[in-house]
C-alpha cells in the first residue's frame, strides 16, 4: 500500500505522516521541502507538470493526500498555483497514467471557501453558498470545482473543507499558535498581545482530524462529496487564551491591539458535521480543553 503526501512539511502534513507512520504504508512525499525520513519527490516549481508526473508515474500510489496550500500569500499567481493549479496537475498525471479510477484522493480545501457568514445561516453546512473574500479561499475553491470536476466521472475523490485544526506545532499566523508562542516567551510575567477576543470559531484537534482523514479515503460513500471537517460547535476564543494562561501558571495579562483586530472578521463561526458524523457512523471528537493541554505541554 503506497500514499503520496504533498503539504508533508506543514501543520497538519506532519501530523498526518506521524499517523500513517504507524500503518502498513509505504509513504512519500512530494513537494519544494523535504520531510526527513520519508521518500520524497523534489518538486521543480509551484506546478511543474514534469516533476508531479515523474513522481506519480514511479510510485503508482494507493492513495493521494493532497494537503497542500499556501495561505499567507498575497500574490495571485503563487496563490493559485499551490492552491488550485497543483492539484489539477496531480489529477492530470493520474489520467495520463491510468490511475484515475484506482488511485484513492483526498483534497484539502477550507471553510475560507464560504466567505462571510451571517449567524442566521449557522451552522454553515457543504450546501450554502460559496462567496470567498479572501485570496486563498477563492484559489481554494477554484481547486474544488476542479476536483470535482474531474471525480465525476466515478473517481475516487472527496473534499475535505476543514474549519480550524489545532494541535503542537501550529503556526505562528494562526491565532492559536501565535499566541501559545508568545505565552512560551514569557519568563514569569507579561503582557500578551491579541485581535478581537469577541470571536468563536469551530475547532477541531489534528489527532481528530489525521485519522477521520484516513478513514474518508476508503469510504466509498464519500467519493464524490464535499465534507466539513469540523465538530459542528463553536468555543470563545477567550476561553481558549485563558485556559493557556491557567496551564503557564504565569502571570500574564491580555491586551487588545487595534492594529491585530481584522476587519471582516465573524464575531461566531461553525460548521454543520452531519455528513461527516453521517459517514463517520458517529465520531467522539477531543475536547477543546485537552487540545489545549495538548499543545501546552509541547512547549514545556
Amino acid at each position: 500500500m503506497k500514499a503520496m503526501i504533498t503539504g508533508a512539511s506543514g501543520f497538519l502534513g506532519r501530523h498526518f505522516l506521524q499517523y500513517l507512520s504507524k500503518l502498513d504504508c509505504e509513504l512519500y512525499t512530494l513537494g519544494r521541502k523535504r520531510v526527513d525520513q520519508y521518500q520524497h519527490y523534489y518538486l521543480e516549481g509551484k506546478t511543474n507538470k514534469d516533476s508531479i508526473k515523474e513522481a506519480i508515474t514511479k510510485i503508482k500510489p494507493n492513495y493521494i493526500f493532497h494537503l497542500a496550500g499556501n495561505v499567507v500569500t498575497q500574490n495571485v499567481f503563487n496563490s493559485f498555483s499551490t492552491n488550485a493549479f497543483f492539484a489539477a496537475q496531480i489529477l492530470q498525471s493520474l489520467t495520463e497514467n491510468n490511475l484515475d479510477s484506482s488511485t484513492k484522493v483526498v483534497i484539502i480545501g477550507t471553510a475560507a471557501e464560504y466567505g462571510l457568514i451571517n449567524t442566521s445561516n449557522l451552522p454553515v453546512s457543504e450546501s450554502h453558498s460559496t462567496m470567498p473574500i479572501t485570496l486563498y479561499g477563492k484559489s481554494k475553491l477554484a481547486q474544488t470545482e476542479i476536483a470535482i470536476s474531474w471525480q465525476k466521472y466515478s473517481k475516487k475523490l472527496s473534499v475535505l473543507r476543514p474549519f480550524n485544526i489545532i494541535g503542537p506545532g501550529m503556526p505562528s499566523h494562526l491565532a492559536l499558535g501565535n499566541f501559545m508562542n508568545q505565552i512560551s516567551s514569557i519568563k514569569e510575567n507579561g503582557i500578551m498581545k491579541t485581535g478581537n477576543l469577541d470571536t468563536a470559531r469551530d475547532f477541531i484537534d489534528v489527532r481528530d482530524a489525521v485519522k477521520i482523514i484516513w478513514h474518508l479515503a476508503d469510504n466509498e460513500n464519500a467519493y464524490g462529496e464535499i465534507i466539513n471537517l469540523c465538530s459542528g460547535k463553536s468555543i470563545k476564543v477567550i476561553k481558549m487564551i485563558e485556559k493557556m494562561i491557567e496551564i503557564s501558571k504565569k502571570d500574564i495579562k491580555i491586551q487588545t491591539s487595534n492594529h491585530l483586530k481584522r476587519t471582516n472578521d465573524m464575531k461566531d463561526h461553525y460548521g454543520d458535521n452531519q455528513k461527516l458524523m453521517g459517514l463517520l457512523n458517529g465520531y467522539d471528537f477531543i475536547s477543546w480543553e485537552e487540545s489545549i493541554i495538548n499543545m501546552s505541554q509541547s512547549y514545556a
